[in-house]
Protein backbone atom coordinates (compact mmCIF):
# COMPACT_ATOMS: atom_id res chain seq x y z
CA UNK A 1 0.00 0.00 0.00
CA UNK A 2 1.13 3.56 -0.84
CA UNK A 3 1.59 5.24 2.46
CA UNK A 4 0.79 8.44 0.92
CA UNK A 5 -2.92 7.07 0.01
CA UNK A 6 -2.88 5.85 3.10
CA UNK A 7 -1.60 9.17 4.59
CA UNK A 8 -4.51 10.90 2.83
CA UNK A 9 -6.79 8.62 3.99
CA UNK A 10 -6.05 10.03 7.43
CA UNK A 11 -6.53 13.45 6.52
CA UNK A 12 -9.14 15.69 7.65
CA UNK A 13 -9.85 19.57 7.96
CA UNK A 14 -9.83 20.88 10.99
CA UNK A 15 -12.23 23.87 12.05
CA UNK A 16 -12.70 26.54 14.39
CA UNK A 17 -16.05 24.22 15.66
CA UNK A 18 -14.18 20.97 16.23
CA UNK A 19 -11.60 23.21 18.06
CA UNK A 20 -14.16 24.63 19.92
CA UNK A 21 -15.65 21.78 20.78
CA UNK A 22 -12.73 20.19 22.46
CA UNK A 23 -11.68 22.99 24.27
CA UNK A 24 -14.43 24.37 25.77
CA UNK A 25 -15.07 21.08 27.73
CA UNK A 26 -12.20 20.89 28.83
CA UNK A 27 -11.39 24.26 29.72
CA UNK A 28 -14.92 23.94 32.28
CA UNK A 29 -13.14 20.78 33.19
CA UNK A 30 -10.01 22.97 34.98
CA UNK A 31 -12.48 25.50 35.98
CA UNK A 32 -13.87 23.12 38.24
CA UNK A 33 -11.07 22.11 40.68
CA UNK A 34 -10.85 26.41 41.69
CA UNK A 35 -14.38 26.78 41.89
CA UNK A 36 -14.92 24.19 43.82
CA UNK A 37 -12.27 25.65 46.75
CA UNK A 38 -14.31 29.09 45.98
CA UNK A 39 -17.38 27.80 46.51
CA UNK A 40 -15.82 25.89 49.60
CA UNK A 41 -14.48 28.63 51.31
CA UNK A 42 -17.34 30.99 50.74
CA UNK A 43 -19.54 28.21 53.01
CA UNK A 44 -16.93 28.04 55.41
CA UNK A 45 -16.14 31.52 55.94
CA UNK A 46 -19.41 32.60 56.46
CA UNK A 47 -19.28 30.28 59.32
CA UNK A 48 -16.97 32.16 61.21
CA UNK A 49 -14.49 29.49 62.71
CA UNK A 50 -10.99 30.19 61.74
CA UNK A 51 -9.71 26.56 62.06
CA UNK A 52 -12.44 25.36 59.43
CA UNK A 53 -11.34 27.67 56.97
CA UNK A 54 -7.47 26.87 57.68
CA UNK A 55 -8.48 22.89 57.35
CA UNK A 56 -10.84 23.75 53.84
CA UNK A 57 -6.93 25.35 52.52
CA UNK A 58 -4.85 22.95 53.96
CA UNK A 59 -7.23 20.09 52.14
CA UNK A 60 -7.97 21.82 49.28
CA UNK A 61 -4.40 22.36 48.35
CA UNK A 62 -3.69 18.39 49.08
CA UNK A 63 -6.48 17.60 46.86
CA UNK A 64 -5.02 20.04 44.03
CA UNK A 65 -1.29 18.78 44.75
CA UNK A 66 -2.40 14.74 44.54
CA UNK A 67 -4.76 15.45 41.65
CA UNK A 68 -2.16 17.65 39.75
CA UNK A 69 0.37 15.05 40.28
CA UNK A 70 -1.63 12.27 38.40
CA UNK A 71 -2.14 14.69 34.87
CA UNK A 72 0.82 12.47 32.88
CA UNK A 73 -1.53 9.48 33.12
CA UNK A 74 -4.22 12.06 31.43
CA UNK A 75 -1.04 13.36 28.56
CA UNK A 76 0.47 10.07 27.97
CA UNK A 77 -2.70 8.57 27.01
CA UNK A 78 -3.60 11.21 25.17
CA UNK A 79 -0.68 11.03 22.56
CA UNK A 80 -0.33 7.26 22.74
CA UNK A 81 -4.03 7.24 21.92
CA UNK A 82 -3.40 9.59 19.22
CA UNK A 83 -0.51 7.68 17.80
CA UNK A 84 -2.61 4.59 17.56
CA UNK A 85 -5.23 6.02 16.10
CA UNK A 86 -2.95 7.50 13.49
CA UNK A 87 -1.98 4.06 12.39
CA UNK A 88 -5.30 2.62 12.95
CA UNK A 89 -4.08 0.39 15.28
CA UNK A 90 -7.71 -0.60 16.99
CA UNK A 91 -5.69 -3.38 18.70
CA UNK A 92 -3.12 -0.90 20.45
CA UNK A 93 -6.11 1.93 21.39
CA UNK A 94 -8.16 -0.98 23.40
CA UNK A 95 -4.10 -1.68 25.28
CA UNK A 96 -3.71 2.01 25.56
CA UNK A 97 -6.85 2.37 27.20
CA UNK A 98 -6.35 -1.36 28.82
CA UNK A 99 -3.22 0.31 30.71
CA UNK A 100 -4.40 3.46 31.57
CA UNK A 101 -7.38 1.94 33.51
CA UNK A 102 -4.85 -0.57 35.28
CA UNK A 103 -2.64 1.96 36.52
CA UNK A 104 -5.25 4.38 37.61
CA UNK A 105 -6.99 1.62 39.14
CA UNK A 106 -3.97 0.85 40.84
CA UNK A 107 -2.78 4.51 41.58
CA UNK A 108 -6.56 5.13 43.28
CA UNK A 109 -6.37 2.12 45.45
CA UNK A 110 -2.78 3.10 46.86
CA UNK A 111 -4.06 6.36 47.07
CA UNK A 112 -6.42 5.30 49.46
CA UNK A 113 -4.55 2.56 51.35
CA UNK A 114 -1.73 5.19 52.35
CA UNK A 115 -4.59 8.19 52.88
CA UNK A 116 -3.66 7.97 56.35
CA UNK A 117 -0.20 8.51 55.97
CA UNK A 118 -0.57 11.17 52.95
CA UNK A 119 -3.22 13.00 55.53
CA UNK A 120 -0.90 13.05 58.61
CA UNK A 121 2.02 14.09 56.11
CA UNK A 122 -0.11 16.46 54.94
CA UNK A 123 -0.80 18.13 57.95
CA UNK A 124 2.82 17.89 59.14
Amino acid sequence: MDTRSNHNALAFDVTHLMVLSIAIPMTLGFMTTPLLGLTNTAVVGRMGNAEALAGLAIGAMLFDLILGSFNFLRASTTGLTAQAYGRRDQHEQQAVFSRAMISALGCGLALLCLSPLLMAAGLG
